[in-house]
């Protein structure tokens, strides 16, 4: 027998009974204290014992496997999102596998718990074809290389077999890195479809660990939109959820996005906080990934409390643990808050440098919003360098994109803002200029 998926079909059904137990066993003790419902006391005893065998049950049911297979399992993604991968034990879903594809699968998730994504996505490759598991974490692999364009073939193709697949949990599994996937290119209205879809299934499966874990990659994409109470409430969802099955690196993202909706909050002395208690549970969980997202934001708290040296180090530190973890689009963004430091330091030139290589490493990657971010601290750079058409430009690029991802918030009206006031000042220059010539 499968014990985890009949935990997932008998436990969320005997919880709901045992509640509904307990709440009787309770009125009835209540009510037959009333003389008028006396006769209820021969419910007492019974209600009573249901409730403790239940509750017991529901015990015996969660240690069940719990050192166990497990077919989907958490992992931390390169951008601080997490993403969902198979065990070996998922070919147990597959009929007459071979002992080579065994191997490969074996060998993919070897390289994936080693961080080494491009070795594991050639080794899940080779088995995709027969198993959907494979499949699902080829693309999550992909994923963290940021080798989106085959990522996202690969997960498209994995959706439509999810189809007729009998295991929902793959469908569910696979739904969540598509929402990652486009959360990292910046489509965040389509990531967050996907998280909702996924959240579903894993609640309707009973599998509070990956909604918990979705819950926190939904809360992240609403930060990214500047919809804070949205990611608050989902936020606050996550933990609720993660509180018996989170694990490590469900604590450690919970207190990252906390930190993350502080630092954009500007409650900067409560992110700081949040954000060490992030980055020491990453060390432990040793994501090299987790950590350089905890450093990242608190890089990013530095640099707002205009500790410069500071945030300069941090971000330092951030690239190197980027490059550890393989992360190429980390490496930008800390490129980009490098380069935000010098321009703050009166340096546009280095800051130009620092700009213009991210945004190479963003198009490549297709990262929508990582090109209108790094486009508008341009747009801001060249302002400084009284370059208004091509600040202009830079920052009319910008817009679209941000407009393409429905992202909001402070910095979209600040790119909209800066816009309007190169375009007045322009304005004001050609009609000195023709009064000039008249």
């Amino acid at each position: 027998m499968d014990i985890d998926h009949f935990k997932q079909l008998v436990q969320p059904a005997l919880l709901r009974l045992c509640i509904v137990l307990s709440i009787a066993a309770i009125l009835v003790i209540l009510l037959s204290s009333l003389p008028v419902l006396s006769f209820l006391l021969s419910l007492r005893s019974p209600l009573l014992l249901a409730a403790i065998i239940g509750w017991s049950a529901i015990f015996i049911i969660k240690s069940l496997g719990a050192n166990g297979r497990r077919i989907i399992v958490s992992a931390q993604g390169t951008g601080g999102d997490m993403l969902q991968v198979a065990t070996h034990y998922a070919f147990e879903l597959a009929q007459n596998m071979s002992s080579r594809g065994r191997e490969d699968f074996a060998e993919g998730e070897q390289h994936f718990r080693a961080a080494r994504y491009r070795e594991s996505a050639v080794a899940f490759d080779r088995v995709a074809g027969e198993n959907l598991a494979a499949a699902l974490n080829v693309g999550a692999a992909l994923i963290n290389i940021a080798d989106f364009e085959r990522a996202r073939l690969v997960l498209e193709d994995g959706l439509q077999r999810a189809k007729s697949q009998p295991h929902r949990l793959l469908e569910a599994a696979l739904r969540a890195n598509s929402g990652v996937l486009d959360a990292r290119q910046g489509r965040l209205n389509e990531a967050l479809v996907h998280y909702d879809a996924a959240v579903d299934v894993f609640r309707e499966e009973g599998d509070a660990r990956g909604r918990g874990d979705i819950l926190l990659n939904a809360a992240n994409a609403r930060v990214h939109k500047g919809d804070y109470d949205g990611a608050k409430r989902q936020l606050s969802e996550a933990v609720r959820t993660h509180r018996s099955s989170g694990g490590l690196l469900g604590q450690a993202n919970a207190l990252a996005c906390r930190g993350y909706i502080e630092v954009d909050s500007d409650d900067l002395e409560e992110a700081l906080k949040n954000l060490k208690k992030a980055g020491e549970l990453y060390g432990r969980a040793r994501s090299h990934s987790g950590q350089a997202h905890a450093l990242m934001l608190t890089g990013n708290v530095h640099f707002k409390n205009n500790n410069l040296s500071d945030a300069l180090a941090t971000y330092e530190k951030t690239s190197v643990l980027c490059q550890q973890a393989g992360d190429p689009l980390g490496e930008a963004s800390a490129l980009v808050n490098i380069g935000n430091v010098h321009f703050k330091q009166g340096d546009s030139d280095s800051a130009l440098r620092d700009y213009e290589e991210a945004l190479e490493v963003h198009v490549k990657a297709g990262n929508v919003l990582g090109q209108a971010r790094t486009l508008t601290n341009m747009g801001s750079a060249l302002a400084r360098q009284h370059k208004s058409n091509e600040a202009l430009q830079a920052m009319e690029q910008a817009q679209a994109l941000y407009q393409r991802v429905g992202a909001k918030g402070r910095i979209v009206d600040t790119v909209d803002q800066v816009i309007a006031r190169i375009k007045r000042r322009k304005k004001r220059v050609e009609r000195r200029g023709k009064k000039g010539r008249g």
